[in-house]
């Protein structure tokens, strides 16, 4: 047994000036002087002088007991007074070693970001050394953040989760560059998009055809009850508005029949009935969903997606149409120079990009139909939530501008639409799409 007389132990200046619960220390006082130390201190010789490495709680304990003029066992003997029992670092095993090293460092103040990430990733590497020795389940990040933060709760497990990830990338120079572990974090989950949206395209190929499309003329209602479950990635779509739109005209003559549908309330109301929850069985766990709507009917569809578990965020999206003419109120004014969306989450699906909920687009070249939506506004709106080889859905589809934004951006649409007219136009999109040749990933 190795002692050492308590003045001759130096704590480092930068040592972690930790808060010792004063019952707590009382407590363990008072166990080593009625049942002696089980664990001696470790020291570390440096210049003749000895640091401490581990057990400052029980350092203090002892030399409490001595303040006091007592005594305890170690060992089976009785230790002189302000005799302290210490193991050097060098002769431990190589996993108790690594155990004392990483308490000694782990305690440091001045560690920098990088640093004490890879300190935290070799306690954890070390306690599965640990377990796995002695048969045990592995450590949970949980375990992890209660021994080096004190609490396994909310925002202390998710920053050791953090840095264990990001300390296996510290060769990375541009996490190595960042300066915090929020930013390294970033950095790599950024990668992360970035790699598998590559690896997507590739799956994909550069030859994307429109034969990944499908365009089917039937009742929307009636094939949303039939889709299988969790099919697809995002549903994009347009349906009626419940707002008396098929009295409106036909677009000037453009649009073949006008609104080729009722565009009643009691018509919107039985499609909200049946699409809402449709809509989140048939989205896949991670999906997002974008419904264009009246600025009337927005607060009754953001309840209904709600109560179908969908998180609905609190304010709809806006598109604003520059060049739009029509007036609600011809002889009153003003002109409607936008319409609105409701965008939903399921699971927890992260955006691709951070766009505003603000977007301007003129309103499409009239194919035909009077209701139809600008590709270009499609196609804003997947970038922010598909990679190559996602699943879309417009369950409204109309003459079909989900087509050529999905393929632009290298996703398979399904679209549905019961106007036979209307699905001809769709048809026809589709049937354009291979002019445009080789795609670049």
């Amino acid at each position: 047994m190795k002692t050492i007389d308590a003045s001759l132990i130096s704590i480092s200046p930068n040592r972690q000036r930790k808060v010792f619960d004063p019952s707590l220390l009382a407590e363990l006082t008072e166990s080593i002087r009625e049942r002696g130390l089980q664990n001696a201190i470790v020291l570390r010789e440096d210049a003749g002088s000895f640091i401490l490495v581990s057990g400052e709680r029980r350092l203090r304990a002892m030399q409490d007991i001595y303040l006091l003029e007592g005594t305890f066992r170690y060992d089976g003997m009785t230790l002189a007074l302000n005799q302290i029992p210490y193991t050097l670092l060098t002769d431990l095993s190589p996993l108790a070693a690594e155990e004392a090293e990483l308490e000694e460092n782990i305690r440091r103040v001045d560690l920098n970001w990088k640093e004490r990430a890879a300190a935290h990733a070799r306690l954890a590497a070390l306690r599965l050394a640990q377990a796995t020795l002695r048969g045990d389940a592995p450590p949970t990040t949980a375990d992890i953040s209660l021994e080096v933060r004190g609490s396994a709760e909310g925002i202390n497990q998710e920053n050791t989760r953090r840095e264990l990830i990001v300390a296996k990338h510290l060769d990375n120079p541009e996490v190595a560059a960042a300066k915090s572990v929020d930013e390294a974090f970033k950095i790599l989950k950024r990668a992360e998009s970035v790699e598998k949206s590559r690896r997507l395209g590739e799956s994909v190929g550069r030859t994307f055809t429109s034969a990944v499309h499908r365009c089917i003329n039937t009742d929307s209602l009636e094939w949303l009850k039939t889709c299988p479950a969790e099919s697809f990635d995002v549903i994009l779509t347009d349906p009626i508005y419940g707002i008396g739109a098929d009295t409106f005209g036909d677009s000037g003559g453009l649009a073949q029949g006008a609104h080729g549908y009722e565009d009643t309330p009691e018509k919107f109301l039985a499609m909200l009935e049946v699409a809402s929850p449709e809509f989140f069985r048939i989205a896949k766990a991670q999906a997002h969903l974008y419904w264009f709507c009246d600025i009337d009917w927005f607060p009754r569809i953001k309840e209904e997606l709600r109560t179908d578990g969908w998180q609905v965020f609190r304010t709809p999206l806006i598109w604003h149409k520059p060049s739009a003419m029509r007036a609600p109120w011809p002889e009153h004014g003003p002109q409607r120079k936008y319409e609105t969306l409701v965008y939903a989450v399921k699971g927890k699906k992260p955006v691709l990009k951070m766009a505003p909920d603000l977007f301007a687009y003129a309103p499409a070249t009239n194919l035909g139909h009077a209701a139809q939506k600008p590709v270009a506004l499609y196609e804003d709106l997947l970038r922010r939530s598909v990679r190559p080889g996602d699943t879309v859905l417009d369950a409204f589809c109309g003459s079909g501008p989900i087509f050529p934004a999905a393929h632009a951006v290298k996703c398979a649409a399904t679209g549905i639409e019961i106007d036979a007219a209307a699905y001809g136009l769709a048809v026809a999109r589709i049937g354009r799409l291979d002019e445009q040749g080789e795609l670049p990933i």
